[in-house]
């Protein structure tokens, strides 16, 4: 049996034959693709399990991709072990007990305030309420699929985040031997939505006759109206603009304590500098002063009154950063640069948040097309375009050849003398 890495471009690729035959994926061991002579390609899995050879028809090769099929294998593999250590395990905390008592006090009391914030509602309504009655060693793979696919009907989104939660528990609950796997291996998550929209010019003009509007009433509208300005100016996160405090403020630069990646240092522009300016507290108080807790919730309702008003009702208030790492790259500024911008310690994460507009795609497709017309119209090859500099260019280094003794022609070879025959006298 032939084992290789398995590509889409591999399994295109493979002839049918009188006889069928299987060839094993290198990556994922026990998957493979059965080529039949009169039927469609079929992913299939097999292992040895309990001295006996499970095997299993996954899907067509038409229905799945093979990142897809790995995944679903590795499920099918979960399950097949679980039926056969299930039996060797007797006794376990209940699951709410253990999250009280254990997963609490390990994990969660160490996240950010942020992150408890929004996975205890979850946890309290969905985890809890669904496997906090059964004991750890008796939540198998089917179960929290089935789980999974109830929540991904109406909340896509948050069937990932919680998968994620029930993921951290039982990595706890397999270290201290409550279980003997992990139920949630092979389950594959639901496909994020591409987070792809900013706000084009026209937009961000009627957006800010909107907030002249609200900083003509004053009180915390206004405050809201310079936080939404300061969101679009500096690229921050809501959290980091609604409790700064004026200690963090210096010159125009943004030293934050803490945020969601931990300390780090901003730059910001002069028209931030020149909104922070107008709010002049103590070294430890906050800039917007007001209720505890009630500064966010008052920007997020603003804006959701805002973004109907301007016919923007598909924007959200994260999308600000989006819109300013998208034309911070359309004005040329780099991937590292915005990275630094933003605060990332990845580049990956910045491209995440670095979109263009249709124009400037058009506008980059003409330059693109021009340069390839001037190729085809002239005769002579176009000249690589250098970049200038103010740097004088750096001569050029001449190298030595050493010069080869010239051969002397070799003399042709005279023809042979034809010999001399005696002839003999009669």
């Amino acid at each position: 049996m032939k084992i290789v890495k398995l590509t889409q471009v591999f399994i295109r690729s493979l002839a049918r034959q009188t006889r069928a035959y299987t060839i094993q994926d290198s990556l994922c061991h026990g998957l493979g693709v059965k080529v039949m002579p009169d039927k469609p390609m079929q992913y299939v899995i097999s292992r040895l399990i309990d001295n006996r050879t499970r095997t299993r028809i996954l899907a067509p090769v038409s229905a799945l991709t093979v990142k897809a099929a790995r995944e679903k294998a590795t499920g099918q593999l979960q399950a097949w072990r679980e039926e056969h250590i299930q039996p060797s395990m007797s006794a376990s905390p209940r699951f709410d007990v253990f999250i009280e008592q254990t997963w609490k006090p390990m994990i969660f009391e160490h996240w950010k305030p942020s992150t408890k914030r929004s996975v205890l509602p979850a946890l309290n309504r969905r985890l809890l309420a669904h496997f906090g009655r059964y004991p750890l060693h008796m939540i198998n793979h089917k179960m929290v699929q089935a789980w999974f696919d109830e929540i991904s009907k109406t909340r896509k989104g948050a069937a990932n985040r919680n998968l994620d939660t029930l993921q951290s528990v039982f990595k706890l609950a397999l270290r201290q031997g409550h279980c003997l796997t992990n139920p949630c291996i092979g389950i594959r998550q639901n496909k994020r939505r591409v987070l792809n929209r900013f706000l084009s010019v026209a937009e961000m003009q009627r957006l800010s006759v909107a907030l002249d509007e609200c900083e003509a009433v004053g009180g915390s509208i206004a405050q809201c109206a310079d936080i939404l300005r300061l969101l679009l100016l500096t690229g921050c996160r809501l959290s980091e603009i609604t409790f700064l405090k004026g200690e963090y403020v210096r010159g125009n630069e943004l030293h934050l304590p803490d945020s969601k990646t931990g300390a780090k240092v901003l730059y910001i522009g002069q028209a931030a500098v020149d909104i922070l300016s107008r709010y002049h507290c103590k070294a430890n108080t906050e800039l917007f002063p007001m209720k505890q807790g009630a500064s966010t919730s008052l920007v997020q309702s603003l804006w959701l009154r805002l973004r109907k008003q301007i016919g923007i009702e598909d924007v959200r208030l994260h999308d600000l950063r989006h819109t300013f790492a998208s034309y911070a790259v359309m004005d040329g500024c780099s991937i590292p640069m915005v990275a630094s911008l933003l605060g990332h310690k990845k580049v990956t994460m910045t491209l995440r948040y670095t979109h263009v507009g249709d124009e400037s795609v058009e506008q980059a497709a003409e330059v693109i097309g021009a340069v390839f017309k001037g190729i085809f119209t002239q005769s002579e090859p176009l000249k690589p375009l250098i970049p200038q500099t103010n740097e004088a260019p750096t001569p050029a280094v001449k190298v030595k050849q050493k010069r080869l003794p010239e051969r002397k022609p070799t003399a042709k070879p005279k023809p042979k003398a034809a010999k001399k025959v005696k002839q003999v006298k009669p």
